[in-house]
């Protein structure tokens, strides 16, 4: 469930990062990942999860928001 709310976060910044700088798409799984480890946590105070929840929630938010989350699953 965290990681839901983390994903629509990530969706955004990843967003952002793709229209400012221009970041090579192949990097773009990795950035995503990246930043929903950052995301989870930078959300980690305000939560009432341990640590270690709020980085793999980070990680499942940036695999998903990057599509590969589906790739893995559907295969």
């Amino acid at each position: 469930m965290i990681a839901i709310g983390n994903v629509a976060i990530v969706l955004a910044v990843v967003e952002v990062l793709k229209k400012t700088i221009n970041l090579n798409t192949q990097n773009m799984p990795i950035t995503s990942v990246v930043i929903g480890i950052f995301i989870g946590l930078v959300l980690w105070p305000l939560a009432e999860f341990p640590l270690y929840v709020m980085l793999i929630s980070g990680f499942i938010a940036g695999l998903t928001a990057s599509g590969t989350f589906d790739l893995i699953i559907g295969s």
